[in-house]
């Protein structure tokens, strides 16, 4: 779960809600469903995730979502924060972290290497460019990139 919040930058409800019959391995595709404003996207999975979500696909309780409670219920959005705190703590991080962290992290990672703020938008199923673009600013790419291109006063 915490691997497709990092790695996808989905939300939340999107992990929750993902249902088995949503992810096709063999072509490393999954599709999110009823996200924020109930869009539905077609998400490539990173290969190195492929191995992991087959494991768990083969050990995972029978149950209408991909990941659930041993009975096979849904799980709850609080259970997925207080997961995320829990294995932030045993990493020996001091900083808050949250799942919306984790999908925060993918985000400015993602444009601090593609500079690409459309695909980025389309990714995270924002309907509203100006949502996305706060990404830019958490990258600090301009920035970054004046300050490295200023010669000084010499």
């Amino acid at each position: 779960m915490m691997a497709l919040m990092l790695h996808c930058g989905l939300r939340i409800s999107e992990v929750i809600n993902l249902r088995p019959g949503n992810i096709n391995l063999t072509k490393g595709k999954f599709r999110v469903q009823s996200g924020k404003g109930n869009k539905d996207r077609d998400l490539a999975i990173p290969e190195y995730l492929i191995d992991l979500l087959n494991s768990w696909r083969k050990k995972r309780p029978p149950g209408i979502f991909f990941f659930s409670t041993l009975k096979g219920k849904k799980l709850s959005s609080r259970y997925l924060q207080q997961m995320v705190k829990r294995y932030a703590k045993k990493a020996g991080l001091t900083k808050s972290i949250s799942p919306h962290t984790l999908r925060h992290t993918y985000a400015t990672q993602y444009y601090r290497q593609t500079k690409d703020i459309e695909t980025l938008r389309r990714i995270l199923g924002h309907t509203d460019i100006s949502t996305t673009t706060i990404y830019i600013t958490l990258a600090n790419i301009d920035v970054e990139n004046g300050m490295k291109s200023f010669k000084g006063f010499l």
